[in-house]
């Protein structure tokens, strides 16, 4: 194992194991697991250093070409400007730190930053977080019981539904699959989800419109909640009562009536 890579921890052991406790050079490498060379070298320069290690020695590589203010401000600008181009960067950080480095330098030190390039999530400029904690109070207070909560949302799906971008082929090859071309049919898809998973859906051909939602609303959203209201009111009846039963004492067969006088 090279010098520069031991821990300044074990090099700091071996001259008190040496001098302080009496061991000699073959004992420390068998009780810290290091060469000889390394023992010889960390006594002479704690004999002419006072020290384990050479303080003057420079350090092994190449001098960094970004310094600690310039990462500083590339993640400052990264957390300002998320889809920034890298181009942008080398250019503010020629502008406002005149540093010049390279694209593959800068792609090096996101890597060491823990940057990587990933598919951006769209959030809404016009969203306010204050508002929609408000919504969620109010709703908290107006909902009681959690399955009253239904929630519904429009689907659609035409013959290229299933169509990829990306696929796998050989190099040089062309990835090509035959597909259909044209979208077809539009089926919209109007399903009610709750906690009890999908309670009734409707497909309608073509885009729904107002009238065809509130229908869908009135004749299988209102009439599914109340069977299923109904339904869940005779179950909780019917659990009620056997549940009573099965606490009331059990009656005496009929063989094993006896008359009061005995």
């Amino acid at each position: 194992m090279p010098f520069h890579t031991i821990p300044k921890d074990i090099k700091a052991k071996i001259p008190v194991l040496h001098h302080k406790q009496g061991f000699n050079v073959k004992e420390i490498c068998g009780l810290l697991g290091i060469e000889k060379s390394l023992v010889y070298r960390t006594l002479r320069y704690h004999c002419v250093f006072g020290t384990s290690y050479n303080p003057h020695a420079g350090k092994a590589g190449r001098r960094r070409a970004l310094s600690h203010g310039d990462l500083k401000f590339i993640v400052a600008l990264l957390t300002h400007r998320h889809c920034i181009y890298l181009d942008e960067i080398l250019k503010r950080l020629y502008d406002e730190c005149r540093t010049l480095v390279s694209l593959a330098t800068l792609l090096t030190a996101l890597h060491h930053l823990q940057y990587s390039c990933k598919v951006v999530s769209a959030r809404a400029l016009e969203r306010n977080d204050l508002l929609r904690s408000a919504f969620m109070n109010t709703i908290a207070n107006i909902v009681t019981n959690l399955y009253m909560l239904m929630f519904t949302d429009e689907a659609a799906r035409n013959k290229k539904m299933s169509a990829r971008t990306k696929g796998w082929s050989l190099v040089g090859d062309r990835c090509v699959q035959r597909r259909c071309f044209s979208r077809g049919e539009r089926l919209s898809i109007l399903p009610v989800l709750t906690l009890d998973g999908i309670i009734t859906y409707d497909i309608i051909p073509g885009s729904v419109t107002l009238v065809q939602f509130l229908r869908f609303l009135c004749e299988l959203v209102v009439s599914t909640t109340v069977y299923l209201s109904i339904f869940q009111y005779l179950i909780w009846h019917i659990d009620s009562a056997f549940k009573s039963l099965s606490r009331s004492p059990k009656r005496p067969r009929f063989g094993q009536l006896q008359h009061p006088s005995l």
